[in-house]
C-alpha cells in the first residue's frame, strides 16, 4: 500500500473509513435511492459519488465505464469513503437525478452511455 511521506501536507490524503450501518441506511433513505437510478432494480448496492446517486450491479459496470471524470464508483459497503464523498451522497438522490433529467427531456430508458453524456 501507498504510504503518505512525512513531508506532505495531510490534506492531501483525507481520512476515508467504510460507511457504518446507519449511514448507509441514511443513503438508502433518500428519495429513490430503494431502486437503481438507472434500471430500477431493488436494493441498489453501488453508487456514483459524482452524482449521489445509487445503482445496481450490473449498472456500475456500465458506470465504471464512462470514466472516474464522469461518474466515480463506489461500492457503498465495501469501499472507503471520504467526508467529502459521503456529503456528497447526503445531497444527491435518485429521485434529485431522476427529476433533474425529466425536467430535460431524458428518459430514464436511454442507455447509461448516452445519458450521462447528454
Amino acid at each position: 500500500p501507498f504510504a503518505r511521506p512525512s513531508i506532505w501536507p495531510r490534506s492531501l490524503f483525507p481520512m476515508a473509513h467504510q460507511m457504518d450501518p446507519a449511514l448507509v441506511r441514511e443513503i438508502k433513505s433518500l428519495p429513490g435511492n430503494d431502486a437503481c437510478v438507472d434500471c430500477l432494480a431493488p436494493n441498489p448496492q453501488w453508487a456514483s459519488v459524482s452524482f449521489g446517486t445509487l445503482f445496481c450491479l450490473e449498472c456500475s459496470g456500465q458506470h465504471r465505464g464512462l470514466g472516474v471524470h464522469i461518474s466515480f464508483v463506489r461500492s457503498v459497503t465495501m469501499d472507503s469513503w471520504s467526508g467529502d464523498q459521503i456529503a456528497m451522497m447526503r445531497q444527491g438522490g435518485n429521485g434529485k437525478l431522476r427529476d433533474f433529467f425529466t425536467e430535460r427531456g431524458v428518459p430514464n430508458q436511454m442507455r447509461i452511455v448516452a445519458k450521462y453524456h447528454k
